[in-house]
């Protein structure tokens, strides 16, 4: 018989930034018990509120199938004697399988042999014998960062566990988790519902705890959320700014999402709008309001945790408490603004980057070097080489304000109006607020020259350092960011199509730092970070290694990609099979060649005629393949050579057993083979014919 499960985790409220991870995990380690128990069921849903984890699974068989056992025992040889009696051997497996006399057992023909075996048919487990063991192993394998205790109980879990709701069907399935009995009953809205409430079976749960106020499903208290906030702010004539992190971790703190309109003083506005923001977020959670032009509003909007009788009461609240919060943002600016960015460079000399790479003046001082550099290597103009130098002495001087140190996560930002309070060119300005760009995957890049050349310094004076000092990240640990500052140098170096060379901008930054350091692990990393960049792309690592192989593969990125996605798109020429074919035939009979044959083509030495043709083929392609010629082109000169290398290997029989000849058909397939890795190594792309 099938039959609904749930389980309900009923808690103290649970860290808004860990429910979704939490109940995930918990409908994963469950439905892997049951599966791994051979209980068949059906859909699976999960909810998770500040208050509870729960997990219902649509039609859970009531007991695993009927559990077929066999066990081998000894071989016909060694079960029976000549005599017919059964041995030791024979004896002791059937008392192990609770069988007196061993002829009572089967027989088992393979290829092998006979053996001796056991059959048994036993019914299965049942699920209320199952599930407590199922359900203890899944909780304690949730990734509880700080798991506590509470009470006398010696349980741990990461909030204090109430009530537990362990239902099948209209069962209560027994057991004790937490300490607790297992029940139906489960609890409301704190403030807006009472007592206790059973739950019938699992399909009322979600309606019945609506009908207490709280909506179990995390996804359905989102989209409530996103809507009342849209409607508010539509009703005004304004957008609502939602953002999506914002909006997680507000879903998470309600059970019953009620939004709110508030207002603040328009004399805040003369602060600069992301540090209004900051303070709204940060510290409020409200969600911000634009106009059609994307100008800030003196207004937020609040998400109550339940219906309020007195609703102007709620929303006057909520403005007392923010007036103090952008009144400090007022204060930090025009304090911060009284000192230039120029002026806190000495700040900075207090401030440490790293124990092991100085401070943060140390760091501005070479990122402004290397910024200077790349500049230089991207032939921009003095007027810009200056500009991002100046940008990089100055883009970590507001780590040292007042306003960064309250809202980290404006740093760049802040610097950028500090910069033009400052009097600095509006070049320099920009620089200092894009040179933390990409923050993310796929965010935005710098949008000018100088801000792209200070953010790829920024970065790799970063890596280089913590590469040097033996601190590159790890598994899963990554404390400093440094696959996503890697990734941003090389989208910064493709997407923008300067010609940044890597493997030079690493060597300069790491001739900045005031030791030696090896940069060829890092050179390594960043290139096959590139390659699992291409993957996730759908170019696969065998064209990026096609192309890596060349003896003339390009370090400058946007060379690099442009000849990458050039082999990725080769790879549909119609000859494709046949040449990677013919280039792995060559590859490999050029790695059986005795190291001494290594020589010059003789063309005195050609006894057929395909030998002559190839050979002339070779240097017409050669003429042709000038580094000035497009990458495609010499991709289609390659593809050329197909039929005659098809021709030579019909006619010519490379391993000759005359030595001289032999070696200058390997020379010739040498000249070849460094034809072609002069532009990509064929060989190493997988088609379909291999």
């Amino acid at each position: 018989m099938k039959r609904d499960f749930l389980l309900e985790i009923g808690t103290e409220e649970l860290p808004p930034g860990q429910l979704v991870r939490l109940r995930d995990a918990l409908a994963a380690g469950i439905v892997s018990g049951f599966d791994a128990a051979q209980l068949d069921h059906g859909d699976v849903s999960t909810f998770a509120t500040p208050r509870r984890l729960a997990v219902w699974i649509h039609d859970l068989a009531h007991a695993q199938p009927v559990q077929h056992i066999e066990r081998r025992g000894p071989s016909r040889e060694a079960a029976f004697g000549e005599d017919g009696k059964p041995t030791k051997a024979a004896l002791g497996f059937a008392r192990s399988c609770g069988v007196d006399d061993p002829s009572a057992l089967e027989w088992l023909e393979t290829s092998k042999g006979t053996w001796l075996v056991y059959r048994e048919s036993r019914p299965g487990s049942t699920l209320a014998g199952l599930a407590p063991g199922i359900i203890e192993a899944a909780i304690k394998a949730l990734p509880i960062e700080r798991p506590m205790r509470w009470g006398s109980r010696r349980v741990e879990f990461v909030r204090p566990v109430h009530w537990v709701v362990m239902l099948h069907g209209n069962d209560v399935l027994p057991a004790r988790l937490f300490d607790l009995p297992t029940g139906r009953t489960t609890r409301g809205h704190r403030f807006m519902s009472t007592g206790e409430h059973d739950i019938a079976q699992p399909a009322d749960y979600e309606s019945m705890l609506e009908s207490l106020h709280v909506l179990a499903s995390f996804e359905r208290r989102r989209e409530r959320i996103e809507e009342q906030v849209t409607a508010i702010a539509a009703a005004e004539g304004v957008r609502a700014v939602i953002d999506p992190v914002l909006l997680d971790e507000v879903t998470a703190l309600v059970e019953w999402p009620v939004a709110l309109r508030g207002r603040f003083d328009e004399s805040f506005l003369s602060v600069p709008e992301e540090a209004l923001v900051s303070a709204m977020k940060s510290h409020q959670r409200y969600f911000h309001m634009v106009d059609e032009r994307g100008r800030l509003q003196p207004g937020f909007i609040t998400v109550a945790n339940l219906e309020s009788n007195n609703p102007d009461t709620v929303i006057a609240g909520n403005e007392r408490v923010i007036t103090p919060r952008l009144s400090d943002a007022t204060f930090f600016y025009r304090q911060d603004a009284k000192t230039t960015l120029n002026d806190r460079l000495d700040d900075l000399s207090r401030v440490v980057f790293h124990a092991k790479l100085g401070t943060y003046h140390d760091k501005a001082m070479r990122i402004a070097s290397l910024a200077g550099f790349i500049a230089s290597e991207l032939g921009l103009s003095s007027a810009e080489v200056a500009t991002a130098e100046r940008a990089g002495r100055l883009c970590k001087s507001d780590l040292v304000t007042d306003m960064v140190g309250e809202f980290p996560e404006l740093q760049g930002v802040m610097g950028r109006y500090y910069a033009a309070v400052d009097g600095e060119p509006a070049g320099v300005a920009e620089a200092i607020g894009e040179h933390y760009l990409p923050t993310h995957s796929g965010g935005p890049l710098p949008g000018s020259a100088a801000g792209q050349c200070v953010a790829v310094a920024d970065k790799l004076d970063t890596l280089v350092g913590l590469f040097g000092i033996g601190a590159p990240p790890t598994g899963s640990r990554d404390p400093f960011a440094l696959r996503r500052q890697t990734l941003g140098v090389i989208r910064i170096g493709i997407e923008t199509g300067h010609a940044l060379d890597l493997v030079r901008a690493i060597d300069k930054a790491a001739a900045l730092h005031d030791k030696s350091f090896d940069t060829a692990p890092l050179i390594q990393y960043c290139f096959e970070r590139l390659g699992t960049l291409y993957q996730e792309q759908g170019i696969g690592l065998d064209t990026y290694a096609a192309v890596r192989s060349a003896t003339s593969s390009p370090t400058v990125l946007a060379d690099l990609d442009r000849q990458v996605r050039a082999v990725h798109a080769f790879r549909q020429h119609e000859r494709i099979e046949n040449l990677v074919a013919a280039n792995k035939r060559v590859a490999n009979l050029l790695r059986q060649a005795d190291p001494g044959m290594d020589r010059p083509v003789d063309p005195s030495r050609f006894t057929d005629d395909a030998e002559q043709v190839l050979y002339g083929a070779l240097g017409d392609a050669s003429r042709k393949l000038d580094t000035s010629v497009p990458f495609e082109e010499r991709l289609t000169v390659l593809a050329s050579l197909q039929p005659v290398i098809d021709e030579y290997f019909e006619k010519v029989l490379v391993m000759a057993d005359d030595h001289q000849l032999k070696a200058n058909r390997l020379a010739t397939l040498s000249a070849l083979r460094a034809l072609f890795l002069s532009v990509a190594d064929v060989s190493l792309l997988q088609v379909q014919g291999d």
